[in-house]
């Protein structure tokens, strides 16, 4: 099935996770099961009457770097303890990447693929600063996400066939220009210059939610 693309809107990226325009028209989601689906010849259509933030990607390899995330809005954001329940995971509390939910793992430092998660036959009491969920009631709300910065243009737009769009090549010339990308912030609106032209690192404004001191 190598004749299928997404869609990415990179002025709608959540965290590190790409937005896709979502089925029939239905907005933008970073759940892929949400994305439209594009033969070759759609893609690019839709390419070439699109905006300098819209990006196909060859959906065979973006599912093949999917990840398993968790939004912190769908589950309890304090413990849930269930009798009888020998499945217990952890998340960080108050620390999120966009809105999903960093794991507890067994060896490793917390992430957000939730397969990583470790499993625990009862909460621990020890541990600090975690949310506890039984394991079926988190495993429900999972849903597949992909990493901007795994996206490979020339895997995954040139080598299935896509051709950049002049209107595109014209924006990313300006781009160029002065090393910078411009941003939409997905929090605030605000138009904001980076450096990166897949990863937003934070808003400018100290105002919004999205906001890194860095930046």
């Amino acid at each position: 099935m190598k004749n299928r693309f997404y869609m990415a809107c990179l002025r709608d990226t959540v965290g590190t996770n790409t937005a896709f325009h979502c089925i029939d028209g239905g907005g933008y989601s970073t759940d892929i099961s949400s994305a439209h689906i594009y033969t070759l010849q759609e893609a690019q259509l839709a390419w070439d009457k699109g905006r300098e933030f819209d990006q196909p990607m060859a959906a065979d390899l973006v599912d093949s770097l999917s990840e398993w995330h968790v939004d912190c809005q769908v589950i309890p954001n304090e413990s849930v303890f269930t009798p009888g329940c020998t499945c217990y995971v952890a998340f960080v509390k108050g620390d999120w990447d966009g809105n999903d939910v960093y794991w507890v793992t067994n060896r490793h430092g917390p992430v957000t693929n939730f397969l990583l998660a470790h499993h625990y036959d009862a909460p621990d009491e020890s541990m600090d600063g975690v949310v506890w969920l039984p394991f079926n009631l988190a495993d429900v709300c999972k849903r597949r996400t992909f990493r901007l910065t795994q996206f490979n243009p020339r895997s995954m737009v040139q080598g299935p066939g896509l051709k950049v769009p002049e209107h595109i090549k014209r924006s990313r010339r300006k781009s160029v220009s002065h090393g910078k990308t411009r941003w939409n912030c997905p929090g605030c609106g605000k138009i904001s210059w980076q450096d990166s032209p897949y990863d937003f690192a934070g808003c400018r404004h100290f105002t919004c939610d999205e906001w890194r001191k860095e930046v």
